[in-house]
């Protein structure tokens, strides 16, 4: 994913199918300068972490 689809997705109402590591994220926050994005699990925690914004994969 790029950085430009992450704030797109962070953005919109309707929650998009985000993947990292074959599990689904919610993205909280999107990093300009270091294109690192904020997520965190939607099912398994409340754990909030940063990732790289090209490990992440939108599900169509």
């Amino acid at each position: 994913m790029n950085v430009m689809r992450a704030k797109e997705i962070k953005d919109d109402p309707v929650m998009k199918d985000v993947l990292h590591n074959g599990q689904y994220v919610y993205i909280i926050d999107v990093d300009d300068d270091t294109q690192n994005v904020l997520v965190r699990y939607t099912k398994q925690s409340d754990e909030v972490f940063e990732v790289d914004v090209t490990e992440l994969y939108e599900e169509e």
